[in-house]
């Protein structure tokens, strides 16, 4: 009669890749904060992630823009995602985000502009380009922790597919083109 012994190789604890992202903007620190604060809710994000918030100067000149970025590029890992933060429609923060684009564009950075009226809509919104980042770059594995359940909308059933051209209702038809005519 043999017994097994446990074998003598330590286990190795799983290794996760590390998702960075970067916010940019007037106000990035605020969004970063709060999403942050998300994360901490969500099985698995906080130690799965690393937030970086970089905050444009207001006072920065456009021609110092490039710059900073690339100090702030050389000091932070390369993101995997990157967040524009619009701000409030002020004209000189327009003119500075247009130029933080730019840079952005020309140091190679692919970036996505995170839009939201509320603060909420913008977090929501990070969420779900976090969870299409990891589905994109990570292993399926190591991305389930990563999948958003947004309760905050309603969920439409799916509508049956219709096949019109075999279809000879004609009240169908009268609402099927009574809808293309303008109101």
């Amino acid at each position: 009669m043999s017994t097994s012994l446990p074998s003598a190789e330590p286990s190795h604890p799983t290794v996760h890749r590390i998702l960075h992202i970067a916010f940019w903007g007037i106000d990035a620190q605020t969004t970063a904060a709060a999403f942050e604060i998300h994360t901490q809710a969500q099985p698995g994000w906080t130690k799965r992630l690393q937030i970086t918030a970089h905050d444009l100067p207001q006072a920065l000149d456009a021609n110092a823009i490039p710059n900073w970025l690339a100090v702030k590029l050389d000091t932070s890992p390369r993101p995997h995602l990157s967040l524009l933060v619009p701000s409030n429609p002020a004209q000189h923060t327009i003119a500075s985000e247009l130029h933080l684009r730019s840079a952005l564009i020309q140091a190679g950075v692919s970036f996505q502009v995170l839009y939201g009226a509320a603060m909420a809509e913008q977090v929501r919104n990070t969420a779900n380009a976090l969870a299409l980042t990891a589905k994109a770059i990570l292993p399926s594995s190591e991305r389930a922790c990563f999948v958003v359940n947004d309760t905050t909308k309603p969920i439409n059933p799916r509508m049956r597919s219709w096949n019109c051209e075999k279809c000879s209702d004609p009240e169908c038809e009268h609402k099927l083109f009574a809808g293309l005519l303008p109101a």
